[in-house]
């Protein structure tokens, strides 16, 4: 990121505000080898196909103090969501499973557009309206085969040999810069998020940012996130390789988060596209922003 850039800052209602940004620049960035990047993790014939755009939270286990979601909610567990709406921004076409429970689903002054289902029992407390929809007892979803891809893919993107060049600042900036067409892969330790100040991503548009973040835990709180180069929010995944525990507060991820075997907790901040986890506990609003689906072929 350019000295004099604007800092994009996110949180719970979306759009904040705009503050200037004195980072230095970042200079060099490693060599193009495409067919290094993906034929050393899809192998000579195999592509990995990235498909994570059909929910807005995705979830193996359980999902807590949920509230706005714009999209589609799925939780192999409980569900339990208060003062909340769900699936507002969902076509008519896919309001069928707006929500999947696959155990109980709890749900409490609020509104789904759509079909809400639930494995186990279904508790509806004070005002509860469905827009085109019903609660349906049922798990349309195979949760313990949709768990397996996920770590399938999970373990594939991160035998991705980083492409793209990472800038840790010592006071607080995270700057990643990369400038392959398709797929630019970013290897970044947990630990630079814990009082980090800005991140700073600049990827050239259409092409897809893949963070890949170690360790097995994280916390993002309260920093500021830019986007340059023409990448948007739909092209950024945040892959939690091996976090187990994650935390986030007064943070907008703009982009869709992978991380299959993390427990997150996330209160006061908003998400731009996906989440893919474990289980979510938090207030965090979802916007729907999805993934664009990839192939990543050699």
């Amino acid at each position: 990121m350019h000295s004099g850039a604007k800092v994009l800052l996110l949180a719970a209602t979306g759009l904040l505000s705009w503050a200037g940004c004195g980072a230095a620049d970042v200079e060099g960035v490693g060599p193009r080898f495409r067919e290094s990047l993906l034929g050393a993790a899809a192998g000579p014939s195999e592509c990995i196909e990235v498909r994570l755009g059909e929910y807005n939270v995705f979830l193996l286990e359980d999902y807590t103090f949920g509230t706005d979601v714009e999209g589609r909610v799925a939780a192999g567990g409980n569900i339990a969501m208060n003062h909340f709406s769900v699936g507002r921004k969902v076509p008519e076409s896919l309001q069928a499973q707006s929500v999947v429970a696959g155990g109980d689903l709890l749900l409490s002054n609020g509104a789904v557009w759509g079909n809400a289902w639930h494995g186990g029992l279904y508790t509806p407390r004070s005002s509860v309206t469905f827009a085109g929809g019903t609660a349906l007892q049922g798990t349309p979803i195979d949760f313990t085969a949709r768990s397996a891809e996920l770590r399938g893919l999970s373990v594939r993107l991160a035998a991705l040999p980083a492409n793209a060049t990472v800038a840790i600042e010592p006071w607080g900036g995270i700057q990643l810069l990369g400038t392959e067409p398709d797929v630019n892969v970013f290897e970044v330790p947990a630990s630079a998020f814990h009082g980090a100040k800005v991140l700073a991503i600049d990827a050239p548009a259409g092409s897809l940012a893949v963070i890949n973040i170690r360790g097995s835990s994280a916390t993002f709180r309260g920093f500021g996130l830019s986007l340059s180069g023409g990448i948007d929010s739909r092209d950024v995944l945040y892959h939690f390789v091996d976090t187990w525990l994650l935390d986030a507060e007064g943070y907008g991820f703009a982009g869709t988060v992978l991380a299959p075997r993390a427990h997150i907790t996330f209160f006061q901040g908003s998400f731009h596209g996906g989440i893919y986890a474990r289980s979510l506990t938090g207030n965090a609003s979802g916007h729907l922003h999805a993934l664009r689906d990839r192939d990543l072929c050699p």
